[in-house]
């Protein structure tokens, strides 16, 4: 039987200044939503990163 690995979906990562503007909010207001777990970061060879996805779900369905 021959198992394919899984897919990996790839996803687009964006800055914080990035991730503050796609929400209308404050760079220090997105430090807030990852102190308060609404929002993950993504570390990328030392560099922070977010994922659009998430911040996608965010727009959609509100915090």
């Amino acid at each position: 039987m021959n198992q394919e690995p899984p897919r990996q979906t790839h996803q687009r990562l964006i800055t914080k200044q990035m991730t503050a503007q796609r929400l209308s909010v404050s760079t220090r207001t997105v430090d807030r939503m990852v102190a308060e777990g609404v929002l993950e970061k993504v570390f990328l060879r030392g560099s922070v990163r977010f994922r659009e996805h998430d911040i996608d779900q965010i727009i959609e369905h509100g915090i």
